[in-house]
């Protein structure tokens, strides 16, 4: 749905600006905000309003505004305020995205402000955000308005240098094309109504790419915080879990994120004083204490939240041993011979993966590339791969994967992309589809990297040197023309590899290959001989369990497991 307004609009030229406000059950909040961009005095603008899956009525009392510009309301299913924004800028025609957080109230001189600064070629403009004096008076507000006030301070003491940290964007200007090109918000960081670091994220990816950003005090938006102190204290445990991503994902910050988390009480007598600590820090919130001793309790129990979050997602990061899990079909194949025991029902493949992204921690091929050279990962690390690209890894796999936030590693026979597993057919197997070139790339594309697992799936051992460089060398030659980058690891067919085959791989240029014995991959050992433990149609339930724990250990050791 969407409100005719401004003249920009009817004369046909795009605006200026596009101010995207992504909002989530604050119908009274937003539509202030949205009603107090009427006073700018910069009129060229449209605002697009994504409302986040709210169900108080927030889209109905948006379209009944009455604002004298053009308005679009976009609803979506609830997906986070990382997907609400990048849909928003995806339906965005101004040259720049303005982008405000739904408790923003602008001031009338923001967009010309900011439209100043960009104008004088600045890429990124951050904006001082302080407390709208219609705020709920408690200590939560108070200590915001005064971290918004030693904030501007701060920037505007040291212009041009702008700390990682104080990448917020809660009211931000960015060219639309440089948003678009960096990728815009990790959704990750948000999903399922999670809280955190998106921005920190975001403005990463904008530092790596060059791009100019700035503080300007004059572009101002007032918050107007409702935010309980039950909500605050359950983003603060969001925000420890979201460091854990950022440093996963942006190794150079671990150092400082490790840092931050050591300033917290996070030892034992902490982890049980916490709950009671919690109780008592909201009591004296909700009886409106605003005094020190008061402030101090409630930030103190703020801080041990964060710590509960921090190691609820796998920090600290430290080497560790990681379990590589190989799934081959994922397919009921009862009653096919030779294969039954290779296919996972889909059913039970997603039951697992359900099990392993709540247990444990997936690690994506990036992390184990950074692991092999002595990188660090979270508690309970798990890469997980597949073997051979049948289609059904396409069609079954790559949703459960995606609805469980989880990446993979995948190993295509080169010369049989598009195909059939005929190397099975002298064992009597029956055939089953490969996927085609089209079907790798959309996987690539979803976030699954594609290995290779050889031209034509011999035993490697078995082949002569030049069979084997044709294999191997070949391979590698086979990714360009299926439209993917050049592969980094392998999967030995069959498992089977000696030392003349890895040193083949190696001179190919590969980063790892795996195997199919099992174990863990431990730090230092060999890379060119990664063990793996295959799960297979028997392994379901307790016995997946058990796999997992024993990882090809006779007794697993319950403490090395879980912790």
């Amino acid at each position: 749905m969407s409100q005719a307004g401004d003249l920009a609009d009817r004369s046909g030229e795009p605006p200026r600006f596009s101010v995207v406000i992504p909002t989530y059950q604050r119908r009274d909040v937003v539509l202030g905000s949205v009603r107090a961009l009427a006073r700018q005095s910069l009129q060229s603008f449209e605002v697009i309003v994504v409302v986040d899956g709210s169900t108080d009525g927030t889209a109905k009392s948006l379209a009944g505004a009455g604002v004298p510009f053009r308005l679009e309301v976009i609803e979506q299913a609830n997906a986070g305020r990382a997907a609400a924004v990048n849909l928003g800028a995806s339906r965005a025609r101004g040259d720049v995205l303005l982008i405000l957080d739904d408790d923003m109230e602008a001031d009338p001189s923001l967009l010309a402000e900011h439209d100043r600064l960009q104008r004088e070629g600045v890429d990124v403009v951050l904006g001082h955000v302080p407390l709208h004096p219609a705020s709920p008076d408690n200590l939560v507000s108070r200590a915001v308005g005064l971290w918004a006030e030693t904030r501007a301070r701060r920037l505007s003491a040291r212009p041009g240098e702008i700390p990682l940290a104080e990448l917020i964007t809660g009211q931000m200007s960015i060219r639309r094309d440089a948003f678009l090109a960096v990728g815009g918000f990790d959704t990750g960081f948000t999903r399922m109504g999670a809280f955190g670091n998106e921005d920190l994220d975001l403005g990463h990816r904008l530092l790596e790419a060059g791009h100019r950003i700035e503080f300007h005090a004059g572009a101002v938006s007032r918050q107007r915080y409702v935010v309980t102190p039950r909500r605050y204290l359950a983003q603060w445990r969001d925000v420890g879990r979201a460091d854990v991503r950022l440093a996963r994902k942006h190794p150079g910050q671990a150092e400082a994120i490790e840092a931050r988390f050591a300033r917290q009480r996070h030892g034992g007598f902490w982890r049980l004083s916490r709950p009671p600590l919690r109780l008592l820090a909201l009591a004296v919130a909700s009886m409106g204490a605003k005094g020190g001793w008061a402030t101090r309790l409630f930030f103190f129990a703020r801080d041990l939240e964060y710590a509960r979050g921090f190691r609820e997602a796998g920090g600290p990061l430290r080497p560790r041993p990681v379990r590589v899990l190989c799934y081959h079909a994922i397919a009921d194949l009862a009653g096919r011979p030779v294969l039954e025991p290779y296919g996972v029902p889909p059913g039970e493949f997603d039951r697992q993966i359900e099990l392993v992204s709540r247990r444990f921690n997936v690690i994506d091929a990036a992390e184990f590339a950074r692991f092999l050279d002595g990188g660090a990962l979270p508690r309970r690390p798990v890469l997980l791969t597949f073997d051979d690209c049948y289609e059904d890894l396409l069609d079954e796999g790559l949703p459960v994967l995606l609805r469980h936030d989880v990446a993979g590693l995948a190993f295509a026979v080169t010369a049989n992309v598009g195909g059939t597993n005929a190397w099975d057919a002298p064992t009597g197997a029956p055939e089953l589809p490969l996927l085609g070139a089209p079907g790798l790339r959309t996987l690539a594309a979803s976030g699954i990297v594609i290995g290779s697992h050889s031209r034509t799936h011999p035993m490697l051992n078995r082949l002569d040197a030049p069979e084997l460089h044709a294999e191997v060398e070949g391979s590698v030659e086979d990714f360009a023309g299926l439209g993917l980058p050049r592969p980094l690891f392998l999967a030995y067919p069959h498992g089977e590899h000696d030392e003349p085959v890895r040193q083949e791989v190696a001179a190919a240029g590969f980063t790892a290959a795996f195997t199919v014995e099992p174990g863990l991959a431990r730090p230092g050992e060999e890379r060119y001989a990664v063990p793996r433990l295959e799960v297979l149609r028997s392994d379901a339930g307790w016995r997946f369990v058990w796999k997992l724990l024993a990882a090809g250990r006779r007794r697993p050791s319950l403490r090395r497991a879980l912790f």
